[in-house]
C-alpha cells in the first residue's frame, strides 16, 4: 500500500473540501467526494474520508434522515 499515494489523495480531498466549501454549500455526500475525483478508486477515497473523520478534519452532520460530510470548521454549532 503506497503511503505517498494515500497522503496525496488525502491532501487532494482536503483541498477539494476547502475549495467546494467557499460557496454557500458546506455539506456534501460521500458520493459528491467520489465525483470530484473520477479517476480515483472509490474505496481509496472512502478510506481517506475515514482517516479525515478520525483526525477530526471532517465531521458527520445528520439531518435525521440524511448524513453529510462537513469540514470541522463549518460544523454547525449548537446554541
Amino acid at each position: 500500500m503506497g503511503v505517498t499515494m494515500s497522503d496525496d489523495l488525502k491532501m487532494q480531498v482536503c483541498e477539494l473540501f476547502r475549495e467546494k466549501s467557499k460557496g454557500d454549500k458546506k455539506m456534501f455526500y460521500i458520493r459528491d467526494v467520489t465525483r470530484w475525483l473520477p479517476g480515483e478508486d472509490r474505496h481509496a477515497i472512502q478510506e481517506v474520508v475515514k482517516v479525515l473523520l478520525d483526525e477530526e478534519v471532517l465531521k458527520y452532520w445528520s439531518s435525521g434522515s440524511t448524513t453529510y460530510l462537513v469540514l470541522a470548521e463549518f460544523f454547525p454549532k449548537e446554541c
